[in-house]
């Protein structure tokens, strides 16, 4: 039987994916419905959220091959916060959808799961790999962890909560504890929340979804928070006020959600692929908690050691999902982004690019907390 806390682990994973997809809910069912004003807006949007994409990322023709015969393909979501000028992927989501089987697997993976960074003799936690490597950097070697080709990628800014909950009127939260936090300018005590029902304005509702040490349950109730903030901004998205308030949702979208899935593809897989959103498995990455010292910061830090078992069953089913020979490596499949990590900078406590990616020393250490 499944744990009471493995379950909420799930319920948390699957509101991240529904915010995700409340904003391509929105845009595919504009696209698809509106003319002229409407339309051309989404696909400026549309134009407008690739724009950021690398170079290296942008040819998805193989990709589109995959769409139009309707096969199984993968994405990775990234839910990014910044802090000190360091931006950290804090929600990493890898999901496969199958549209034959018309099911999606989704993997969330510990943002404190301890890795080696390539090409270094230095350990770091993953949600430190878009900082040192950015988004080119982190998708290699998330297809070199779990060993199969990543089709698409997509990044939701944290901080862009404040402009989309303003622009569809705010969010009403039922707060379990009363306290004051920062807002995004850092200004301390600048945010104070009531206990109870209440609605709040993107800055408030920020300030909700990131307090995490005034928490008697740390990380496990900013993770809940977030997640209820999450919840009433998808529905907020989904309600029928996003037509009134489409330009701002639009203004507040684009320049805070970036994807190198353009505005036909999105329209394919919402052609060819919805049913697949019916039946979504949250797969886990099981492993062990521990405190480990990291000479960079000369502190213990907590991490998250995954069971190497567990890593090989999650490639065996994440292949298997996809329709890939589970003997076949990423390196010889020949689909998907470039799997090869480029340009590592080397492990010098000179170079600026390893300075300390965790300021904040909730990040650091769990008794923080």
């Amino acid at each position: 039987m499944r744990s009471q806390k493995h379950e909420k682990k799930q319920n948390r994973n699957k509101w991240f994916i529904r915010g995700f997809l409340s904003v391509l809910v929105l845009l595919i069912f504009i696209l698809g419905s509106g003319v002229g004003y409407y339309g051309s807006k989404i696909l400026e949007v549309l134009n407008n959220v690739s724009e950021g994409t690398p170079e290296e990322l942008q040819d998805t023709t193989e990709q589109d091959i995959l769409l139009k015969n309707r096969e199984p393909f993968s994405v990775l979501l990234l839910g990014l916060d910044e802090d000190a000028g360091t931006r950290r992927s804090d929600t990493i989501i890898v999901a496969t959808i199958n549209p034959t089987e018309e099911s999606v697997k989704m993997l969330s993976i510990p943002r404190d799961t301890m890795i080696d960074l390539p090409g270094t003799n230095r350990s770091e936690k993953i949600n430190a790999l878009y900082a040192f490597y950015g988004i080119s950097g982190t998708i290699d070697y998330i297809e070199e962890y779990l060993d199969i080709p990543i089709s698409y990628y997509a990044t939701l800014n944290f901080e862009g909560l404040v402009d989309l909950v303003d622009a569809v009127g705010g969010v009403t939260i039922d707060s379990q504890l009363s306290f004051t936090v920062q807002d995004s300018t850092e200004k301390a005590d600048a945010i104070e929340i009531d206990e109870g029902v209440q609605t709040l304005d993107g800055e408030h509702a920020l300030g909700y979804a990131r307090m995490r040490k005034q928490d008697p349950r740390g990380d496990w109730g900013r993770q809940e928070r977030q997640r209820e903030v999450i919840q009433a901004l998808s529905e907020e998205l989904l309600s029928l006020n996003s037509f009134t308030n489409f330009s701002p949702i639009m203004d507040a979208i684009s320049p805070n959600f970036q994807t190198n899935l353009s505005g036909m593809q999105i329209w394919t897989i919402a052609n060819n692929y919805t049913e697949a959103a019916n039946d979504v498995e949250s797969l886990e990455l099981r492993g062990e908690a521990d405190y480990v010292y990291f000479p960079a910061y000369d502190l213990d830090l907590y991490v998250w050691l995954p069971y190497d078992e567990s890593v090989e069953e999650l490639q065996d089913t994440f292949k298997q999902h996809l329709e890939l020979d589970t003997s076949t490596t990423t390196n010889e499949s020949g689909v998907g982004l470039d799997d090869q990590l480029e340009d590592i900078p080397e492990d010098n406590p000179d170079d600026r690019s390893f300075e300390n990616p965790l300021e904040d020393d909730s990040d650091l250490n769990e008794d923080s907390n």
